[in-house]
């Protein structure tokens, strides 16, 4: 039931992004950060090259600022906490890092980081057969996000997909990137 389940979800979420390599305006997701974290889980699994089991732990690290990488906000924080629940909703086991402090670089009030140098080590420390990474920059009135799932055996990445999110005003993207 469950595999029917997420193969319905993955078949309407291909009929949505039919075209997507064709016409980048498909890349645009407005408003509810919600639904377009929702959408960025869903492209991530729709785009993946090699399986990937709902039994098999995944960690979802936060999204980072692509200016500097030791940097997040309450947007990247979300986006990360949304794109956890919509893998979770779909029947994987998410890892919750924030139960978990002793092996992975956390901050009070600005999420948990996945630093390349530590990437197998917190991996193989739980168990984790895929690690979900993010960035994300302002510009031209919205917030570009660029989302991948990495295989910690080895750093490749298994999956990737970009979007840019429109706001309905500069004060919601202001608030959003907030650092604390």
């Amino acid at each position: 039931m469950r595999k029917i389940l997420i193969s319905s979800i993955l078949l309407i979420s291909l009929c949505g992004c039919a075209g997507r390599q064709q016409n980048l305006k498909s890349n645009l997701l407005t408003g509810d950060l919600i639904h377009s974290s929702y959408q960025i889980a869903d492209t991530l699994l729709l785009n993946l090259k090699h399986s990937l089991s709902a039994a098999d732990p995944i960690i979802v690290a936060t999204f980072v600022n692509i200016n500097n990488l030791k940097e997040s906000s309450t947007f990247g924080r979300m986006v990360a906490e949304h794109i956890s629940s919509r893998f979770s909703q779909l029947g994987f086991k998410v890892s919750e890092l924030r139960l978990r402090t002793d092996t992975i670089f956390m901050e009070e009030g600005r999420g948990e980081f996945l630093l390349s140098r530590d990437l197998h080590s917190v991996s193989k420390k739980h168990n984790a057969a895929a690690v979900v990474v993010g960035t994300y920059g302002r510009a031209n009135g919205g917030i570009y996000v660029s989302a991948r799932i990495i295989n910690p055996a080895d750093s490749e990445v298994i999956s990737s997909c970009d979007y840019m999110l429109k706001f309905y005003s500069d004060m919601d993207i202001a608030l959003l990137m907030q650092g604390k």
